[in-house]
Parts: structure tokens; sequence; C-alpha cells
């Protein structure tokens, strides 16, 4: 079947349409991350790129036939199944990479193996349209100060490092989320992959260039690092300490990406020729039985993007009143979770404090298991130990701390999800999502006890735990279950 054929062009419309109606969350997400972030605003290009890419071949194109494969059809299945799971953990990222795996491997399955094959790059080059990468920030803040620590003494600067802060004779600097180099390091890559592709024939020519277009940026950023800190000792902290920094910074960036270009240039393939672009031929054949056998293979697709979206629209999203009323409540040792449903804090006059959250497994607004949601505050205490203990068969977390001033303090803690009990975070999302899923529960809940000015950590971890079982967390979930005003928002 041609590919300018109507009927494979109506099929491939009304699939492209049920993917984007199954991935619409992902989508959304995606281009609201875009539009707020300046490190993944390239994100608004990739897909122009991809079809410009398809576009300058497309005397090939519009002359290929099409001839759907099987092989992809696994990994669209499990790729559907990573994204179901990703949206009820409310993991966004893994559910957006889903979204664009999904759709190279339907494009894929469409158009057979050889055309598929033939145009690799511009399928995976979707996947710079995926907003990640910022996990890879604090290795890349320890990476910037080793090389700014590295070229300042090289340079005879006097410095002493602590950690991410580099201090000089004429003052301290941090090497800040900013100052990680993930903007040039996201930017690069994505230039990278397309210059190495347009520029050169060769695979291992285009692998090359690509690891080139990574580790540039990474060293570039630690002299840009190195520049900053030298010309504020040379100009006594007049220059480079502000937002002129950030200006040199881009500037900077600017000149690399164009050395990384002229580089690459020295090792250019002569100009592509029409022979080597043209795909493998496929024997045309647009007889019935052919465009039948066709249309059975991409039929099977319609079923799979029909369950995950009714699996998708099953999957219960909790709101409630009391989520836009979210209180603060301050407790002694600074645990933290925000977005709540329902929250309690009670001090008795032993000293011992109870602390008690409610979430829904997913919710509108605010999740259990996220970054913000602290069981101490990190700033100002200090963990001694961590021990994990077992009271009534279910699993809690012993942590004893220090406060910079010496002062002693130990906490238990526990999630509770439905009927399991972890302290590990990423078990208790993995239930979360489960438990939405299959329908088991959807509530979820954080519980916790804490205790001060015991040194003797034997008689804290005694106190905590008859207090961690007379606080009697149950009646409380009891309790928010029978007077909140609990709504689903579907």
């Amino acid at each position: 079947m041609k590919i300018t054929d109507k009927r494979f062009l109506a099929t491939f419309s009304l699939l492209i349409l049920a993917w984007a109606l199954v991935y619409q969350d992902a989508l959304m997400g995606m281009e609201a991350i875009w539009s707020r972030s300046d490190t993944f605003a390239h994100g608004y290009f990739i897909l122009p790129i991809s079809l410009w890419l398809l576009w300058q071949d497309k005397e090939n194109l519009l002359k290929s036939n099409v001839q759907a494969s099987w092989l992809p059809l696994p990994l669209l299945v499990i790729s559907l199944f990573v994204g179901l799971f990703a949206y009820a953990a409310d993991i966004n990222v893994l559910s957006q990479l889903s979204a664009v795996t999904s759709l190279i491997f339907l494009l894929w399955l469409l158009v057979g193996n050889k055309l598929a094959w033939h145009y690799k790059f511009p399928l995976a080059y979707l996947l710079f349209a995926v907003p990640m990468g910022e996990n890879l920030i604090p290795w890349l803040q320890d990476v910037t100060a080793w090389f700014t620590v590295f070229f300042l003494k090289l340079n005879g600067i006097p410095v002493y490092v602590d950690g991410l802060y580099i201090q000089i004779p004429t003052g301290m600097f941090e090497v800040a989320v900013a100052c990680s180099g993930i903007r040039y390091l996201i930017a690069s890559a994505a230039v990278g992959a397309l210059y190495g592709h347009l520029t050169y024939q060769k695979i291992h020519k285009q692998i090359i260039f690509f690891i080139f277009a990574l580790c540039l940026p990474i060293l570039a950023n630690g002299i840009r690092a190195y520049g900053i800190v030298a010309i504020a000792y040379y100009s006594d902290m007049e220059y480079a300490t502000g937002a002129d920094h950030l200006i040199y910074g881009w500037l900077f960036f600017g000149l690399v990406i164009m050395l990384m270009f002229w580089i690459g240039g020295f090792f250019a393939d002569k100009e592509k020729s029409s022979a080597l672009t043209q795909p493998s031929e496929v024997k045309s054949n647009n007889n019935t039985k052919a465009i039948f056998g066709y249309l059975y293979k991409v039929s099977v697709v319609f079923p799979l993007f029909l369950l995950a979206f009714y699996l998708l629209q099953s999957i219960p999203i909790i709101s409630a009143a009391s989520m836009d009323n979210d209180e603060t409540l301050v407790s002694s040792w600074g645990i933290s979770f925000s977005g709540a449903l329902d929250k309690t804090k009670i001090s008795d006059n032993d000293g011992v404090e109870l602390f008690h959250a409610v979430y829904g497994n997913k919710q509108t607004k605010g999740e259990m298991i996220s970054w913000e949601n602290v069981t101490h505050d990190h700033d100002k205490w200090t963990v001694v130990s961590v021990e994990e203990l077992s009271i009534a068969d279910k699993p809690v977390m012993l942590v004893h701390l220090r406060s910079v001033n010496g002062q002693p303090r130990s906490y238990l803690y526990q999630y509770k999800v439905g009927d399991f009990y972890t302290v590990n975070e990423n078990k208790a999302k993995l239930m979360q999502a489960w438990n939405s899923l299959t329908r088991q529960s959807d509530i979820s809940e954080v519980r916790a006890v804490s205790f001060a000015g015991q040194i003797d950590v034997s008689v804290a971890e005694d106190k905590l735990t008859m207090a961690f079982i007379q606080a009697n967390f149950s009646e409380f979930s009891r309790e928010y279950l029978l007077k909140a005003t609990v709504s689903y928002a579907r």
C-alpha cells in the first residue's frame, strides 16, 4: 500500500488521534513544562524538526510503500502499560516518556520495519521532546565545583571548598542549580545530535560526535564557573557576581556551540547522494488481499488504545475541600507534608508529638511521596542513626537526630497504603499506583511520633514504640473518612 493511499492516511489519522486521546494529560504536561522552563523550551522545536527531516526526503517518502510490522507491537504494549502505571503513580516524566515511545512504536508498526529503519533518526529525535534530565543536576553541580577548584588551584588562587561552597580570599561562591550547566548540556545534546545526523553518514561518526556534544558543555561549564570566580577575584568582587554572570554564561555557551560546529566540520562527510537516501524497495501490493492483511495488523492497535483509555479513566482522582485550605502545622522537628486531605498534630504532657496525614493515592493537587515532603527539617537537624523496626509485625523507621545546638531528638514514621505498610518511599509510591489500578484502596497515610531530649537512644526507642502503639492512628483515619467530604474528580 502506498503511503499516499487514502486508506493508509485515514488509518494513520485515527490511530494518532487515539494515541493523543490516551496521552492527553502527558502531552499537556509536557507543553506546560516547555512554556515555563527555559531548560526545556527547545521541546517546542523537536516535532517540527523531525517533520522537516522527513520533508527533506519527501521524494522518496511519497513514493514509499508501507507494510505493517508485528515487531513493535510488544514494545507498544509495554510502553502503554508503563504509561498507565506512571499515570496512576503520578510519575510525570515517565508518563511523558511513555507517550513519546508509544508514538515511535506506533509509527514503526504503521510503516513497517524497512521504512522505520530508514527514518530512524527523525523518529528517535522525538525523545528530546521529553523534559527529562533534571536528576543529573546534583552530579553536574559536583562536577562543576571540581573543575572550578581545579582551575583555581592551577591558576594559583587560594581556595577552600566545602561541598558546593567555594571560598576565595575576596568572597564565597555557591555552585547553585542554575550553575550546574543542565541547560547547556540538554541544549547541546539536542543540537549535537541533529548536527551529527546532518553532517555525517556513518553511524560511528554520529555517535562519537554526540558523545563529544555531551562532554564539551560539561567541561565548558566548569571553565565558565572558574572564569566567573576568577573575574570576581581579580576585580575584588566588582564584576561577575550578579546577573551579569548569567549573561556571560549564555554568551560563553554560544561560543562553545560555535566551537563544537567548527571542530565537527573538519570531519564532515561528503554530501549524501540520492542513491543513499533511497529506502529499500518494497514490492507494491495494491491487491485486496494485501490491503486487508495490512488493515488486519493495524486494527489490533485500536483495542489496545481503547483498553488503555478505559483503564486511565477508571483511575480515581480525589479532590477534597480541605486541599484548597492546606493549613501549616508547625512541628518541633520539621516534618512537613503539604497538599494533604487531612492533617493532625498532637503534643502530650510528656513531650511526645504525634503527626498524621491522609492523602488520596491520586489527587487533583498534591501527593504523599514528593520531593517537597520531608520527615524532618534537613537544614536544622543532622541524622545520627537510622534503624528499621517492627511494631505489631509492621515496619517502622526509627531516626535519631541532633540539632545544630547538639540537642537530641528521635522519631518513628511509617507509610500506610491501603492495607500495605512500608517505610520505603518507592514501595509506597508503587503500592499507591497498584491500589489505584486494582481499586483496592484510594487512601494513603503518613504516621509519625517524635520525642526530644533523650540522649540514650534505647530509652528513646522504648518511649517512641510505646507512643506509636498508643497513638491509635487507625482511629484518626476512621474519623477522617467519616467527616470528610471527599469527592472524585472523575
